[in-house]
């Protein structure tokens, strides 16, 4: 046994199946450090990474993507809350709690010194207690529904009976009377109007439910200006195109779920015999954030989670497409 081998030993660090950290393996150690020290900057632990992995060899081009990932997954997670400081960000962990959703596990997020250190996300057994950290069920930790927070964000009143279809009429009348668009470039343009299970991409070539622009109507969309895109809510009327553009991309992809419940489609697909769901359009934030906690990903918009948990999921999406599963492709 080399050097290289036997500090990779001693550190735990691995490599997955293209040689790159283990992802798994390097959020442990950055999971641990922030828990251990309740407070680090970005550049200690970009510094720290760095010379711990130093040995390895790892291109920092590398190294960065890892970091951005892991960082993004302890904070949807919700392990770790992100701070911006006069010296750059930051990150603290999150109140130490069991996060139950009636299924065979529970996931520890935030400061628990207690069980597993390893794993994307911390589980173990329902059975074992630990009164020291409190318990809140999965639809409690997620929340009420973001896109009804984003209701009342935008004018409208809070709509605690309906799905996300009501969010995306009030993007229709956003994008009813929002900015002029010419459609004078209709290859800069692709619109969610097609219908069917697989969503495809809206980039290269135009596939599955995304469409050049046909006919009028109101469509959530991509336009492409140079290496930029920008998700909108676009409205034809009469060859004449206006358009709103959501603050952020989380919403649009909400607006996405809402259409496609407008008309009449499902937005989730789940296999009780393997217990695999698949996202039929671009999962939200929140939604993602349930399939982390409980589940365990097979593909791009593809998990392994059982029925208790998947329950939460569908009330927090909408009605579901029981089904074998089919493919699925992310955008």
């Amino acid at each position: 046994m080399n050097g290289v081998t036997a500090w990779g030993e001693a550190i735990g660090f691995t490599r997955d199946e293209t040689g790159k950290p283990d992802l798994a393996s390097m959020l442990s150690h950055v999971r641990s450090a922030i828990v251990e020290a309740g407070f680090v900057s970005r550049g200690r632990i970009t510094g720290g990474l760095k010379e711990a992995y130093r040995p390895f060899g790892i291109d920092d081009g590398v190294m960065k993507e890892a970091t951005d990932e892991v960082l993004r997954l302890l904070r949807l997670s919700g392990d770790v809350d992100e701070f911006r400081t006069a010296a750059g960000r930051g990150y603290a962990a999150t109140p130490p709690r069991r996060v139950a959703w009636g299924g065979d596990e529970v996931a520890l997020l935030g400061a628990v010194t207690s069980g597993p250190a390893d794993g994307i996300v911390r589980r173990v057994s329902a059975a074992e207690r630990d009164d020291a950290i409190a318990t809140v069920t999965l639809a409690d930790e997620l929340g009420r529904p973001d896109w009804r927070s984003a209701l009342v964000e935008l004018g409208a009143a809070d709509a605690p009976c309906e799905t996300a279809a009501a969010l995306f009429a009030v993007a229709r009348t956003l994008a009813a009377s929002g900015d002029r668009y010419s459609l004078e470039e209709p290859q800069a343009v692709e619109v969610v109007s097609g219908r069917g299970e697989f969503f495809g991409r809206a980039d290269d070539a135009t596939s599955g439910r995304w469409k050049r622009v046909a006919a009028d109507g109101c469509f959530p969309g991509a336009i492409q200006s140079g290496f930029t895109t920008r998700n909108v809510v676009l409205n034809i009327s009469g060859g004449e195109a206006t358009l709103w553009q959501p603050p952020n991309r989380d919403l649009w992809r909400w607006i996405v779920v809402g259409a496609t419940l407008g008309g009449g489609d499902p937005v989730l697909r789940y296999d009780q015999g393997s217990a695999t769901l698949d996202f039929l359009t671009p999962p939200p934030r929140q939604a993602e954030r349930a399939a982390l906690l409980a589940g365990t990903q097979i593909g791009p918009w593809s998990w392994i989670i059982d029925r208790n948990a998947y329950s939460v999921l569908a009330d927090l999406m909408g009605p579901p497409l029981v089904a074998p599963p089919k493919r699925s492709s992310a955008w």
